[in-house]
């Protein structure tokens, strides 16, 4: 039997869908606001810190997501165990992934100290993307325990309280970030780049201890079994199965990104600031296609551990529908007079204004990134369904091989060779966008993540992903 937050609406309709992603969209839109909020704060203090953030930070993003995408597969066997009606095994999954991102202070804390300054030993704002790189790396596990936990609830369909965590978040992020960059006088020294990592990671620490508590309450011990903190090699296992194709995929993707950055900072200073409004924009708006492909995936999930496949289907139309109505509102941001608005955000008051050449490439690149976060939502959706059924060494190979093959050699050969403006590097990653999506949609119509079987006690089902 699904959890009552999985039956007030008709099963796999939009309200069903809609009712359970608002709240992750909402948490996710919190927790993307925290690094589109840091970079306006940057964009004020300096061009030059604004634009350090986005490479390193693009790369820390790229550790710290990658290990957080193998957590959060706690939420895949959670919503399939609930859909079973496995009650006392939910907490089980919850627990190898909070003991894992634990044990990752061993990664983090050397990367930190050894690997900021080999990595950005030859950059043009080298200083700054050491410092932010490494504040980022010192919290790094926070954000993969934070994951980890909230598989709890969003597996259960209980995510309402995602939404006042992620707004509580999300101010004390904003409070620190004008507290620890530009400092109060007497109080607290000014700190620049290193206050706005402080500031981001901070969020993602109270986020995570919140969800803890309310993840170790008694109820929830005695009806889920939370209070089972023994690691289980055997369903860490299973969990390692399904996270880590996910995980690598999403890590290479974002990796991907962080060599497109650099690249265009190789090109100049208007290809790297216009590269960074974009990218701002494009991850903050991600938080949509982010929470719609983690509820498509809770209620497909629990439709995958009840036996109802055929409902999938339904999901994916209701997904696509939301995805529409969400393209006309951020149409708003992104073609209806998009310069105005990043020239207000970005630029208002800065210590570098924007020239004509630079705001015209802006306007254009900005119209292209809408079109870009259209084609990604939908690949999103496919891949929340996909990952419901554990389909995700898959995810790996197509991920991998498509952000290299279709993003970046195009860039490197097309318009780093032969240094073309940077609206033609926007313009591949739209046709980039455009095939990733086929590729995953051809995939999901093939129908073969049906015979993948997450939660058996032998391997078999496993085997077949």
């Amino acid at each position: 039997m699904r959890s009552s937050a999985l039956t007030r609406h008709p099963e796999g309709s939009i309200r069903e869908l809609w009712s359970l992603s608002l709240p992750l969209m909402i948490s996710s839109m919190a927790s993307l606001f925290m690094i589109f909020v840091d970079r306006i704060f940057l964009a004020h203090y300096s061009v030059e810190t604004l634009n350090a953030s986005v490479y390193s930070g693009t790369l820390a993003w790229a550790v710290m997501s990658g290990f957080g995408m193998i957590t959060a597969m706690s939420e895949v066997f959670v919503a399939q165990y609930n859909g079973s009606g496995e009650k006392k095994r939910l907490g089980v999954p919850v627990w190898q992934m909070i003991w894992f991102s634990i044990a990752l202070f061993v990664f983090f804390i050397p990367m930190a100290i050894y690997g900021a300054p080999s990595i950005f030993s030859e950059s043009r704002y080298v200083e700054l993307e050491i410092e932010y790189f490494r504040w980022l790396m010192l919290f790094g596990p926070s954000y993969a325990l934070m994951t980890a936990i909230s598989g709890f609830f969003i597996g259960r369909g209980q995510t309402r309280m995602m939404i006042w965590l992620g707004i509580s978040a999300n101010l004390i992020n904003i409070v620190l970030d004008a507290a620890l960059i530009f400092g109060i006088k007497g109080f607290i020294p000014e700190m620049g780049i290193r206050g706005a990592a402080i500031a981001t990671c901070f969020g993602y620490i109270f986020e995570g201890a919140v969800l803890a508590y309310f993840f170790l309450k008694k109820e929830n011990r005695d009806e889920y079994g939370t209070g089972n903190c023994r690691i289980d090699w055997k369903e860490m296992v299973k969990c390692f199965k399904v996270g880590v194709p996910q995980g690598v995929f999403y890590s290479l993707e974002v990796f991907g990104w962080a060599v497109f950055y650099s690249m265009m900072t190789y090109l100049g200073e208007t290809h790297i600031t216009v590269s960074s409004i974009c990218q701002s924009f494009a991850i903050f708006l991600s938080f949509f296609c982010d929470g719609l492909s983690r509820g498509a995936a809770a209620v497909a999930g629990n439709f995958i551990g009840a036996k109802k496949h055929h409902l999938v289907d339904r999901v994916l139309k209701s997904g696509l529908v939301l995805l529409v109505l969400f393209s006309s509102v951020t149409a708003l941001i992104l073609v209806v007079d998009p310069v105005d608005t990043a020239h207000f955000l970005f630029f208002e008051g800065a210590d570098s204004i924007a020239d004509a050449a630079m705001l015209k490439s802006l306007n254009t690149c900005m119209l292209l990134t809408f079109v870009y976060i259209f084609f990604d939502g939908i690949r999103w959706l496919f891949s929340g369904l996909l990952v419901a059924a554990g389909d995700t060494f898959f995810l790996l190979i197509a991920g991998s091989l498509s952000v290299w093959v279709f993003l970046l050699a195009p860039v490197y050969a097309i318009v780093v060779r032969n240094a073309l403006p940077v609206e033609y590097a926007w313009g591949l990653a739209v046709l980039y966008a455009g095939v990733f999506f086929s590729t995953y949609w051809i995939r999901f119509k093939q129908g073969g993540w049906q015979k993948i079987d997450l939660i058996s006690d032998d391997e078999e089902g496993l085997e077949e992903s």
